[in-house]
Parts: structure tokens; C-alpha cells; sequence
């Protein structure tokens, strides 16, 4: 059985002993009927994995033991994903998929063409769902980071807050002076390890939009031919990201 994995948003300390939140107590004694001396792997979100076993079980709390840790691979590149809500749950997916593709970062915002318009009690509902989702994916994936998921914000908003450094994309159907793959292959931005990719809406960016985009340093580029839905524009764009200019370090142990 593959040794579970577990998320707990605190500092860890070899020799320490930790309770497993309630959730995960059940889980590991219901679902997987694990017991003392059983091992498990930790994570806080800071870069590195721990090795635990289960020291001690009561009927409603689960004790973890941390024996050692070990630094998981660096990032090759760093990507921020700034993503134009979609309609229905497709963000969810969206969430996942680019969590586990190595997104660092997700900024959600409203497009000119963007189909939703939540109120804003909402707002912070939907960012709460989308965390849990990132941190989730960031547990089944096996990253040592948790995807910060942004404030959702206007287009405008996200044009003045992006990184200023590193290569920043604009995916555009219209575009046909420029393909993504012959930007990134572009010897003169070979050393680039920062990307920003901005995605738009079901209805696509406005003209008036990627101009605007252009002005704060975005370059549009083409992804081919066809016309990707919203959902499959953001994982194409990051697969091939990865693809062109991924890789990892090796881990360390202690």
C-alpha cells in the first residue's frame, strides 16, 4: 500500500509528536485500518516532506511521530497562472489540474466576457473552496508547496499586480505573428525561469483587453489551430510550459 500522505499547516520538528486533525484520524483508522508503528508522510507547505509513523491510536485521536525529513526537489521554473472564471465548477478542476502541473500561484479574475458576477459575500467562499482543492492536490501530487489561489480581482487589477520580471504570456485566438512554442524556444529568453500566463474566459479576451495587456508587457501568442475550451487552454499552456522548460533538483535527506 502506498504510505498515506498528510497536509498539517504547522511547523514540524524531528523527534516531535503531532495530532492528526480529525479527518485524518478517521481515515487512517477507518478507511485504511492503520496502526501503531504504521508509517506516514507529512507535509506543511514549506518545501519539505516528513517521515512519520503512528505512535499512539485512541478512539477519536490519531498520534504522529516525525522520525525524519528529507528537502523535496526545487522548482524548476515559477509559474503564476491568472485565471478568468469560468462558468459552473470548472475552476475546481482548473484548481487541480494546474496545482498539480506546478502552478506556484493562481490569480482569479473577471474578464469583460466573463459569465459569472458573484456578490462579494461569495467571493471569499469561493477562494476558501479553491484552497482546500489546491491544498488536496498539493497532498495527492506529492508537492512540498501549497498553489497560493489570490483574491479574485477585475482584469484590470491583475494587469497592475502580476510580476513584473520574468516572460509574461497572453494566449489569444487571433494571434498569427507569434506560436508559444517558438517564443519559449527563443534563445534569447533560454535563462527565463519566471512565467505569468494570463487565460481568458469562454467568450476569449477582448481587443481591447490584450491591448491593454500588451501595454503592461504581455506578449500574445498562438497555441495553434484549433480553439480550446477555457479548462483545456490553462492545462495545454502549462503542459507545454513544463514540457519546454520544467525540470527538477535533486531531493536531500536528513
Amino acid at each position: 500500500m502506498t504510505t498515506p500522505r498528510l497536509y498539517l499547516p504547522r511547523p514540524l520538528e524531528k523527534g516531535a509528536s503531532y495530532a492528526a486533525a480529525a479527518d485524518q484520524a478517521r481515515y487512517l483508522k477507518t478507511v485504511l485500518r492503520m496502526k501503531e508503528g504504521d508509517p506516514v508522510l507529512i507535509f506543511n507547505g514549506t518545501g519539505r516532506e516528513y517521515e512519520a509513523v503512528i505512535r499512539r491510536q485512541t478512539v477519536e485521536e490519531v498520534e504522529l511521530e516525525v522520525i525524519g525529513s528529507r528537502l523535496l526537489p526545487a522548482v524548476g521554473i515559477h509559474v503564476t497562472l491568472c485565471q478568468a472564471v469560468p462558468k459552473a465548477d470548472k475552476m475546481d478542476g482548473i484548481i487541480r489540474h494546474a496545482t498539480e502541473l506546478g502552478a506556484e500561484r493562481i490569480i482569479p479574475f473577471f474578464a469583460e466576457r466573463s459569465v459569472p458576477r458573484w456578490q462579494p459575500d461569495q467571493l471569499s467562499r469561493k477562494r476558501e473552496r479553491w484552497r482546500k482543492i489546491a491544498v488536496e492536490a498539493s497532498r495527492q501530487c506529492g508537492r512540498s508547496d501549497i498553489t497560493e489561489i489570490g483574491e479574485i480581482v477585475t482584469f484590470e487589477w491583475m494587469l497592475r499586480n502580476v510580476p513584473e520580471s520574468g516572460l509574461k504570456l497572453i494566449p489569444w485566438e487571433e494571434e498569427t505573428a507569434r506560436g508559444i512554442r517558438e517564443v519559449l524556444r527563443d534563445p534569447a529568453r533560454s535563462d527565463i525561469r519566471d512565467f505569468t500566463l494570463a487565460i481568458g474566459p469562454e467568450g476569449g479576451f477582448s481587443v481591447e483587453e490584450i491591448e491593454g495587456a500588451r501595454r503592461t508587457g504581455f506578449l500574445s501568442v498562438s497555441l495553434g489551430k484549433r480553439v480550446l475550451r477555457v479548462e483545456t487552454a490553462s492545462l495545454a499552456v502549462l503542459a507545454i510550459l513544463q514540457y519546454e522548460k520544467g525540470g527538477e533538483q535533486d531531493e536531500s535527506h536528513e
